[in-house]
């Protein structure tokens, strides 16, 4: 049902260094959000460079801009095939990571450093 997700960051090397190196995602699309279209959309006056990333079945579209992040309870939960990989890789890169161990599976939470959120969770066979 959902086509794609949009999130914003500020730092356009973190489309490589996260959704690429850490989510193993693919650079599908480049283009940039005029300011008068964005300002029609989105109500902020600015050109935003914007990138379109896939796993092959879903895509995130990434907004370039100067405007801060906002602290809240947004998140999307993504399935892996083998989450304790994803968490040694996005250590590795140095990303937050929270693992909270509890009696059935743990909770897994993931940013890239703008503070978008990801709750990770395995594939289930």
């Amino acid at each position: 049902m959902i086509k794609h997700v949009g999130l914003t960051i500020t730092d356009p090397d973190e489309i490589k260094n996260f959704y690429q190196n850490v989510l193993d995602l693919n650079l599908k699309k480049e283009f940039t959000l005029s300011k008068e279209l964005n300002q029609q959309i989105f109500g902020f006056y600015e050109e935003v460079p914007v990138s379109i990333l896939s796993d092959g079945e879903s895509e995130i579209e990434i907004f370039v801009t100067h405007l801060p992040a906002r602290n809240n309870y947004s998140h999307l939960c993504i399935e892996v095939d083998d989450r304790d990989a994803l968490i040694k890789k996005t250590k590795a890169h140095k990303y937050p990571c929270i693992v909270i161990e509890r009696k059935f599976e743990p909770l897994v939470f993931i940013q890239d450093r703008f503070g978008n959120s990801f709750e990770v969770k395995e594939l289930s066979e």
